[in-house]
């Protein structure tokens, strides 16, 4: 049976390294290209733009080409003022000739027209002649939308869940969504079925299997099964994060468990959610660092606090930043002049106008210093030598030379 085990495992790492096609687009004069990390161009053509924002619409002249990041193993593509898409291979799966499209997600794209808004699919084709004051994407196949002043949601095969509609109704997410009737708020099942029957005045967004639920202008919560976490006592609440949500009673923050105790009294001016095992408290100038038993593990005069990332906070003093670790010691002292979360192993930090990776020891990774950097994504980043931009891997090593006059972010275009 392990060496069954094994050969499966082996045979899905060895599907999911040839499955992957690595590229980027870089620009050397006025035109981008899509380029492999090998520096072969994948497509032929270039383009005078690139747009990387995944929903926002964007309409340059009439003269410019431009080629939008992939989604959904496609670009969205703009000539002569109108958008189409190409594949992973260059070829058109839909000449250009929409006005407004956004990218394909989930197989569909949502298109505006006229109208309204419709959906498409792949090969171009609308799914309804129906055209919607409102459409968000596809999530559990059902997308939601409004629809003749009420919301609904329509399948991949353009057909309503409702009849009627409903006066508010949100995506759905893990199989359900909080909905809005005339007799209240409640949660849907992907029948369209009400899970939770709407006798709620009002409804917060799922999150780890719970919902906030308002009574009486106080705010309670209640998990999936309607069971009663938290009495309705607390004027403002936050969703659950790592297994902890902040609660607010008498203009004071403090913080609840997974039953509902209230694990930190509230007596902070304002609090950010766990994250890691750990959250952030403020009164006035003072940061404190707790643990999810209410201990405070480090407190902090005039000093600015980021939240918790792979192990380690953020911290500011001085106007310089620094690392500290989530036992409220020192990890890296503070002496930059910009510091990023810790990524990949790798914190991007800036001193005396250069940019350069740590390690969690605070030393130079690569002894190399840029004058720019991104993060690392897909186990390359983005670092910029003089006026040129490059490539390096996790191990510092250039895998595209400086050389470029700009140069995106690596992606999986077969994702």
């Amino acid at each position: 049976m392990r060496m069954i085990y094994i050969l499966i495992c082996t045979l899905f790492l060895i599907n999911n390294l040839y499955s992957q096609q690595l590229a980027t687009f870089a620009r050397l004069d006025k035109k981008w290209m899509l380029i492999s990390l090998e520096q072969e161009k994948i497509f032929e053509d270039e383009y005078d733009f690139i747009y990387s924002p995944q929903f926002e619409y964007f309409a340059p002249p009439r003269s410019l080409s431009v080629i939008h990041l992939p989604s959904n193993k496609t670009f969205r593509l703009y000539i002569n003022g109108r958008y189409g898409f190409i594949d992973i291979n260059g070829e058109f799966l839909i000449p250009p000739h929409l006005d407004k499209v956004n990218n394909f997600v989930n197989e569909f794209a949502i298109i505006e027209e006229k109208l309204g808004f419709n959906y498409i699919n792949k090969s171009g084709q609308k799914i309804t002649d129906r055209r919607f004051i409102k459409a968000f994407n596809f999530s559990n196949n059902l997308a939601l939308v409004r629809y003749n002043s009420k919301w609904n949601y329509i399948d991949t095969n353009g057909t309503l869940l409702f009849k009627k509609g409903l006066k508010e109704a949100s995506s759905f997410l893990n199989g359900y969504a909080r909905a809005r009737s005339k007799s209240g708020c409640g949660v849907l099942n992907l029948k369209g079925e009400w899970y939770i029957k709407p006798i709620y005045k009002n409804m917060g967004e799922f999150s780890e299997n719970k919902l906030a639920f308002l009574d009486k202008n106080k705010w309670g919560f209640i998990n999936i099964k309607e069971d009663t976490i938290a009495k309705a006592i607390f004027e403002k609440v936050h969703d659950f994060k790592d297994g902890m949500a902040a609660v607010c009673i008498d203009d004071k923050w403090g913080f609840i468990d997974d039953s509902g105790q209230l694990i930190i009294k509230c007596k902070y001016t304002n609090v950010r959610d766990f994250k890691e095992g750990v959250a952030i408290l403020f009164n006035q100038n003072i940061y404190l660092i707790v643990d999810k038993s209410g201990n405070t593990i480090k407190i902090f005069f005039n000093a600015e606090i980021k939240d918790c990332s792979n192990g380690f906070l953020r911290i500011r003093q001085n106007e310089l930043w620094g690392y500290i670790k989530k036992d409220g010691t020192v990890a890296i002292g503070s002496q930059f002049n910009n510091a990023e979360d810790f990524s990949n192993g790798f914190g991007r930090v800036k001193k005396d106008e250069k940019w350069f990776f740590i390690n969690e020891n605070g030393e130079n990774q690569f002894n190399r210093y840029f004058d720019g950097a991104y993060d690392f994504t897909n186990g390359y980043a983005r670092v910029k030598v003089g006026d040129k931009w490059g490539l390096i891997n996790t191990s510092g090593k250039f895998i595209i030379p400086a050389k470029y006059r700009n140069i995106t972010k690596v992606f999986d275009i077969n994702k």
